[in-house]
């Protein structure tokens, strides 16, 4: 959006042409960026000394591989907000020779021997550093308890596809971003009473 703003700065920004010139500039560049964050949306339910294991996928454009930084977070209650070191951390990164290939990798958090501090929610985060592109999954929560529970250790609300995490880059939030400026900076103008 920077750029948009630069150009129409040197260009005078005169001409309500050139705006949407600008906007659909960007909305063509917006289509070459991709970053999505999938995985099911759970309750976990632990006890004491087993293993928490958590993975998301990571949806991302092969160029963007080496640029791309993911962490898991955990938010507990009367806590602030915590992520995890690389080592419980391990991120997956896919490869393909096309360098606008879409391509999936995976980031895992494993905790070995929960307690009940380990008790929360946790959330996937990615983005591509010197960019704006960000994405932010779900809430997972995670229960440690000390006592046996029976039947099941986690509940699943759907499957993989249905539960895709938003998406801060989505193509409509662009569009309606670039049509935002594109108005404010035709106002400011006087093109619009």
């Amino acid at each position: 959006m920077t750029l948009i703003t630069e150009v129409l700065a040197k260009a005078g920004g005169s001409s309500p042409v050139l705006v949407f010139q600008m906007a659909a500039l960007a909305m063509l560049v917006s289509e070459h960026c991709m970053l999505e964050i999938i995985y099911p949306s759970t309750t976990k339910y632990l006890e004491e000394g087993q293993t928490l294991n958590l993975s998301c996928l990571i949806k991302h454009q092969q160029n963007q591989s080496s640029q791309m930084e993911a962490h898991w977070y955990k938010k507990a209650k009367k806590q602030n907000e915590t992520g995890f070191g690389k080592e419980m951390e391990s991120l997956h990164l896919s490869r393909s020779s096309d360098p606008k290939a879409k391509v999936t990798s995976s980031l895992l958090l494993k905790i070995q021997k929960v307690n009940r501090s380990d008790s929360g929610r946790y959330q996937c985060r990615a983005k591509i550093r010197n960019t704006v592109l960000t994405a932010v999954g779900h809430f997972i929560r995670v229960n440690v308890t000390g006592v046996s529970i029976v039947n099941t250790t986690e509940r699943t609300e759907g499957d993989l596809e249905e539960n895709k995490a938003p998406r801060v880059d989505s193509g409509l939030e662009k569009m309606w971003a670039v049509v935002m400026i594109s108005w404010i900076i035709a106002y400011a103008k006087g093109f619009i009473p």
